[in-house]
């Protein structure tokens, strides 16, 4: 089963619920989906244990944020295909850089617009057009057939991750992330070993951020 990360604006109750509907109608046609607001683990509630193992509050939010992104990076990488929706004023701007991340990994693109808005002259940027070779969907229940047929042309098996040390490095920490998330119910146990896996890095950027501030 063909696993699709849903990217797009989740910032009111009318964009997660389409973004909602994207996702249960891929999973009524047999793809397996990762939807942010529904399947990603919420960090921001570890703030307490994080503060009882002796970390900093400013230091908690590096440490969360970190955690958020090499989660998403993971999840990214881990699908066969990113459904992207531009609808709005402008593209949410997290969602264009999982869709760029899943673009430089081989990853099939789905492009979802149902707004009449646009950038140039009538035009989306085709920076963005390009990440679907320009081709946009306008409905939802089109957007399976789309995949179905990306899917089918290439009779391809998961994309490989690109070869490079960010994506590797990235994808290695998220696996172990995710998988902690699954098994560890304890959460101050859960917030050490997130430190533990974000390792030397993360203590090398709260040095240098402690060192700026004094």
């Amino acid at each position: 089963m063909k696993k699709i990360y849903c990217a797009g604006p989740l910032f009111n109750i009318k964009e997660k619920e389409e973004m909602q509907e994207i996702a249960a109608t891929l999973e009524e046609n047999n793809f397996n989906v990762f939807l942010p607001q529904r399947d990603g683990f919420e960090f921001s509630n570890l703030s307490k244990e994080f503060k009882e193992l002796g970390i900093p509050e400013e230091d908690v939010n590096i440490i969360l944020n970190k955690a958020i992104f090499v989660l998403d990076v993971f999840q990214i990488l881990d699908s066969d295909g990113l459904v992207l929706n531009i609808n709005g004023r402008v593209p949410d701007e997290g969602a264009m850089v999982e869709a760029g991340i899943a673009w430089n990994s081989g990853k099939k693109i789905v492009i979802y617009k149902s707004d009449t808005r646009t950038l140039i002259n009538g035009n989306d940027n085709p920076l963005i057009l390009g990440l679907s070779n320009f081709i946009t969907v306008n409905e939802i229940s089109k957007i399976p057939k789309v995949f179905d047929k990306l899917f089918f042309k290439e009779c391809s098996i998961k994309s490989s991750i690109i070869d490079n040390s960010n994506s590797r490095i990235v994808y290695d920490k998220g696996s172990e992330i995710s998988s902690l998330v699954k098994n560890i119910q304890e959460r101050r146990k859960l917030c050490s070993k997130l430190i533990e896996i974000l390792g030397e890095e993360l203590q090398r950027e709260l040095e240098e951020k402690n060192a700026h501030s004094i």
